[in-house]
């Protein structure tokens, strides 16, 4: 099941016959632009739409941590929110740093090897291609839910002057192209895998 937002570059077939999880990922909206996949995402945490993935070609008003700006790439980045059920996850505190941990793997089935700055930004040779935002939501004490918001920079060839020093892309930086359809749908079989085995 998606259901499509604007014009995306994206083959869904593709994406569909690589996917593998229980349940990540097999529930999808992508939209052409919105203000943060994060955004978009909490709103349909209200309805508990558990493991609901949205992506965005475009953020406006994209985030990292401390309040940084995210810039996301349209055609060459993975702008991702998925929303998990609080009965997934087992320890708060180590939730982002679990992610950052599954990108590096996932880049490695690509021959393209990461290292993680903690607790969860991903790096290739000195600058930033990844980062993990994660979201918890609370109710008198007990969690609601989480949303996880995964910014990945793949084939991008240019940044602007107030990122080219300390962000990157994995084309830049090795040469490869990813497809997008590719990564994604081996990212979530690794996150399916993580939270729902």
């Amino acid at each position: 099941m998606f259901h499509v937002f604007g014009n995306v570059n994206f083959d869904f077939e593709r994406y569909f016959s690589l996917l593998n999880t229980n349940l990540l990922g097999k529930k999808l909206i992508y939209f052409e632009r919105v203000t943060s996949t994060n955004d978009v995402a909490k709103k349909y945490a209200k309805l508990g739409e558990w493991g609901l993935c949205i992506l965005a070609e475009e953020q406006t008003e994209g985030r990292g941590t401390h309040g940084r700006r995210w810039v996301t790439y349209r055609g060459n980045s993975i702008a991702l929110s998925i929303i998990l059920h609080p009965d997934w996850i087992k320890n708060v505190e180590v939730v982002s740093i679990l992610i950052s941990r599954i990108i590096v793997e996932t880049l490695k089935k690509f021959n393209v090897f990461a290292d993680i700055k903690f607790p969860n930004d991903v790096y290739l040779n000195g600058k930033k291609i990844a980062g993990v935002l994660t979201e918890t939501f609370y109710y008198l004490g007990k969690l609601q839910c989480v949303v996880l918001g995964i910014g990945i920079n793949l084939n991008q060839e240019e940044f602007d002057d107030t990122l080219k020093n300390i962000a990157t892309s994995v084309k830049l930086e090795t040469g490869i192209y990813l497809k997008r359809e590719e990564f994604l749908a081996l990212l979530l079989n690794e996150l399916d895998t993580a939270f729902l085995n």
